[in-house]
């Protein structure tokens, strides 16, 4: 699925998510008041019992966040969706991964438009 490069919270530039990722730069998102669906891609796994933990936070003030929603624990590579409702303007995630040298790619998370929907 195709992500607006404007509103990605973790680019596959950023490079392979190998280590906690706990205060990265949040995404002035503007103000909506509609659930949103984020994605987060992972496009390969390795590491003994790799684990990637990933929560979508909120900020009103770009300063003090609060967890919005979290997905369910990620072990395997793939397309990952999870909706939470966001009532503040910044966005950003938090992603913690467990495990013998966990390596997970070059793993992007980002809003998609579609949500869940991928028959284009």
């Amino acid at each position: 699925m195709t992500m607006d490069t404007n509103l990605k919270l973790r680019a596959a530039s950023a490079g392979n998510l190998s280590a906690n990722e706990l205060t990265p730069t949040a995404v002035d998102m503007g103000e909506d008041l509609v659930p949103q669906t984020y994605m987060v891609s992972v496009p390969s796994v390795s590491g003994t019992t790799p684990t990637l933990a990933v929560v979508i936070q909120e900020s009103d003030d770009n300063s003090t966040f609060r967890n919005v929603g979290s997905f369910e624990s990620i072990t395997a590579a793939g397309q990952f969706y999870m909706t939470c409702k966001c009532n503040a303007r910044y966005r950003r995630y938090t992603a913690t991964v467990g495990g013998t040298t966990p390596n997970f790619g070059a793993t992007e998370i980002a809003p998609v438009a579609a949500g869940r929907y991928t028959k284009w």
